[in-house]
């Protein structure tokens, strides 16, 4: 189906999560955690009708933030081995989107992402699906999953009801809701997308919305 496609299911996750739960939210601020080349940022600014000079991003790719640095407040930082440069309770809304599968230290990442939060802010988080319906199929032929494929740059794989879990114990936070991507592979679009509704333990990327108390 092509990456096109999957970079589009990552924020149409979002967009759907916030069709559903957030209509009357009016976020003064947003901070995307690994934003990358500031495309996905600016287009969850825009939904969420936030100016750029209230948008924020982080990531570790010196040349990403000098591109970003061009369109909202971006820096340079290794969330693994840096605290999040921002005081307690920054921001009404924090997206970390497919990030957390490059992480080791992952739970480091989220409470600071949950530290710089405000109390009644949202957390948006993506994350590919180890139990993804192809991977299943890889697993029993044999094969190494996508998501941890041995080439790639992701060290940690997470299956949905699992990184569920640990969102729903997390203290802080209360989970809300998850959206599957429209994408389970190797199934055609006009199958995978009404089975994305009713299985989402087997969609190719997971998107989940939870609330700071």
């Amino acid at each position: 189906m092509g990456s096109d496609c999957e970079y589009e299911s990552h924020i149409k996750n979002i967009f759907r999560l916030s069709s559903r739960h957030l209509q009357s939210f009016r976020p003064a601020n947003l901070l995307d955690v690994g934003c990358g080349d500031g495309n996905r940022t600016l287009r969850l600014a825009q939904h969420f009708m936030i100016p750029a000079d209230h948008t924020y991003g982080l990531d570790s790719d010196h040349q990403h933030v000098i591109h970003c640095r061009q369109l909202f407040n971006a820096v340079l930082t290794d969330i693994e081995s840096e605290q999040l440069p921002y005081q307690d309770q920054t921001f009404d809304l924090v997206v970390c989107n497919q990030v957390f599968e490059h992480l080791k230290n992952y739970h480091g990442v989220l409470e600071n992402i949950i530290r710089v939060t405000k109390s009644g802010g949202y957390i948006m988080i993506g994350i590919p699906n180890l139990a993804h319906l192809i991977n299943r199929l890889f697993l029993l032929l044999g094969i190494q999953p996508m998501c941890i494929d041995l080439h790639s740059s992701h060290v940690r794989g997470f299956t949905h009801k699992a990184f569920e879990h640990t969102l729903k114990s997390t203290p802080g936070i209360t989970y809300i809701d998850c959206e599957g991507s429209e994408l389970i592979y190797p199934l055609p679009l006009h199958l995978a997308r009404p089975l994305s509704k009713m299985f989402v333990g087997i969609c190719a990327y997971v998107c989940y919305l939870v609330h700071k108390e």
